[in-house]
């Protein structure tokens, strides 16, 4: 049972978090136009990538559309000091996501002073004289909802001193502030079942304790366990990586109990 839990879980998360670049989820106030400014690509090429009429563009919301591949001029952007990914992104018209995917980056990645990074050209259909009144939706939409609770300063929690904010949505847990590549340890021992990158998810651990809770370490900078391994309280299974829409390190903790998530404050630690 503990085994198909925790597949479910694997599940449900990635389909929650995962996000990719060439598909569009159509949203209250949506319109063909608003999409196509938002992605830089032309009306026609939407409407032909999805089989729509351009004489009666027909959307509904929840809708799913295929955006096409960019056909646009690319500059070079060179990482200055303090710059994050959600900066840079705003600054040249597109979300965080598609900025990543140009750059062939993970929600994992750190950026370096004088990197270099893709972005659209100037004259390229996404950067094209947006009046300030617009909306396009350039900026990344944050879905989860915060919330704060008093939580017992004695905890044990996966970073040291974190600031414990909750988040609420379709998967609930707690957001944990770090120091940059701070070391990221397990709070209760068990058994790796997962490690690895997902995609717009960024690099996590699932470790499933003897009483078959499961302890999910997300938005890691780098891992240092691997599936099968048995770790102890106290070890180090990876470091901190940062949020692509705050652009500060910290990671999320989420613990699942029978499937369903529970609070991580009242969560068995030891």
């Amino acid at each position: 049972m503990y085994k198909t839990n925790f597949w479910l879980i694997l599940l449900v998360l990635f389909s929650c978090f995962s996000v990719f670049a060439t598909t569009h989820t159509v949203a209250e106030g949506d319109t063909l136009y608003s999409i196509s400014r938002t992605y830089g690509v032309t009306l026609d090429d939407l409407c032909k990538a999805n089989g729509i009429s351009k004489t009666k563009p027909v959307i509904v919301v929840g809708q799913k559309l295929t955006i096409p591949n960019q056909k646009e001029s690319t500059d070079i952007h060179v990482v200055k000091k303090g710059e994050t990914f959600y900066g840079i992104a705003r600054s040249n018209g597109i979300t965080v996501d598609e900025l990543l995917s140009l750059n062939n980056l993970t929600s994992s990645d750190t950026l370096k002073v004088g990197q270099k990074l893709i972005v659209p050209g100037k004259n390229s259909a996404g950067n094209s004289t947006v009046s300030s009144n617009t909306n396009t939706n350039l900026e990344i939409t944050d879905p989860r909802k915060y919330s704060e609770k008093k939580t017992d300063s004695s905890l044990t929690w996966p970073v040291k001193n974190p600031k414990v904010t909750y988040i609420n949505g379709k998967v609930s847990g707690v957001q944990l502030s770090a120091t940059n590549n701070e070391s990221v340890i397990s709070i209760r021992s068990g058994t790796v079942m997962f490690s690895g990158v997902y995609r717009g998810f960024g690099k996590v651990v699932f470790i499933q304790s003897q009483t078959g809770h499961i302890y999910v370490y997300t938005g890691l900078n780098e891992i240092s366990v691997q599936k099968s391994d048995y770790v102890v309280m106290g070890e180090k299974i990876g470091t901190v990586g940062f949020d692509v829409i705050s652009g500060k390190p910290q990671m999320i903790l989420m613990v699942f109990q029978n499937g369903k998530p529970i609070d991580p404050a009242k969560a068995p630690r030891g």
